[in-house]
């Protein structure tokens, strides 16, 4: 595993991978994926084979969802620059507000 190639929440995501309270939790990670150029069909590959299910592709920017053991594989890839849990931008309450 190429510990750099992984972002904060990624890192801390792994730590607590063997708590009971993660037991509990989702049995995959959604991430975003920076590779080094678009991915062409090989990059692709590899990262399905890599435990990757993709989801979307800007550029060269991926949506993925991956289980939390195969995080590491992720960063092992070449064509990976960068791997980090995709989060919200604003915490989900179970209620809307309406703007004023």
């Amino acid at each position: 595993m190429r510990a750099d190639k992984l972002g904060s929440a990624a890192r801390r995501a792994l730590l607590n991978v063997g708590t009971a309270a993660e037991a509990a939790g989702p049995t995959s990670f959604r991430v975003l994926i920076r590779v080094k150029e678009e991915p062409g069909e090989e990059q692709r590959r590899q990262l399905t084979d890599a435990g990757a299910q993709v989801y979307m592709v800007a550029g060269d920017v991926l949506t993925a969802s991956v289980a939390p053991g195969d995080l590491g594989r992720l960063t092992d890839l070449d064509c990976v620059d960068y791997v980090e849990l995709s989060e919200p931008l604003h915490p989900e309450t179970g209620a809307r507000t309406q703007k004023q």
